[in-house]
């Protein structure tokens, strides 16, 4: 399991911004033996995380994700990991998953309300449902307290979204009221799923909760805002 986890991380180095890399780099760079890093590798590929042709090895979109998520899973540190990924990486994918489902989506989205300026990491919206997203890609200390302050402070940013969303001219007119929630997503999953009624949601695991969250989303925290 260490090999398969310092080849992980290695990939994750060496492939970052869509490069490529080959097994003889990934031996050099994780300190693994060349013939031990081909059997990972043919491993890896198997379970999806990394592409393998000949000697080339190359890992990219949701793939990386996969991939950072299993190195943790196997005991790698969390912010050694979160190093190899980008900021865009991240929410690109979180974006990706909400417009798979149907929702469209706008990226670090920036408005002005109440004599301050706020940005919500992904807005995704579909029908009269509105998802207002702060993505954390990365946390050393993935505690409770700092998990409170992050989601206080997101409630604090949804609630603003959603008074100023009549001013905003971000959605169509829809007759009737939007329903807004917040959402906190990582990389991994934090010490509880919840806290003050707002789901904290690994990003493996956003494609699921987008597909049940109809079910749920009367008992989640959640702003009524006019339409546009």
């Amino acid at each position: 399991m260490m090999v398969d986890r310092e080849v992980l991380i290695s990939a994750l180095k060496l492939t970052r911004d869509g490069a490529h890399t080959t097994i003889e780099a990934l031996s050099k760079d994780s300190r693994v033996p060349i013939q031990t890093v081909y059997e990972t590798i043919r491993r890896l590929g198997n379970e999806g995380l990394i592409t393998v042709r000949g000697c080339d090895v190359n890992m990219v979109g949701e793939r990386r994700i996969m991939a950072a998520a299993k190195a943790v899973e196997m005991g790698a540190d969390l912010e050694r990991v979160c190093t190899f990924l980008t900021w865009s990486e991240f929410e690109d994918i979180s974006g990706f998953a909400f417009e798979a489902s149907g929702f469209s989506v706008k990226r670090s989205f920036r408005f002005k309300w109440s004599g301050r300026r706020w940005e919500v990491d992904i807005v995704a919206y579909k029908g009269r449902t509105v998802i207002s997203v702060d993505c954390k890609h990365w946390r050393r200390n993935w505690r409770g307290s700092s998990i409170k302050r992050i989601v206080e402070n997101h409630i604090e940013r949804t609630k603003a979204l959603s008074e100023a969303l009549p001013n905003l001219r971000l959605i169509p007119k829809i007759k009737g009221r939007l329903t807004v929630v917040p959402v906190i997503l990582s990389l991994v999953q934090g010490p509880f799923k919840f806290y003050m009624d707002v789901p904290v949601v690994p990003i493996l695991q956003l494609r699921n909760f987008i597909e049940e969250m109809p079910l749920h989303i009367g008992s989640m925290r959640h702003f009524t805002s006019a339409s546009p």
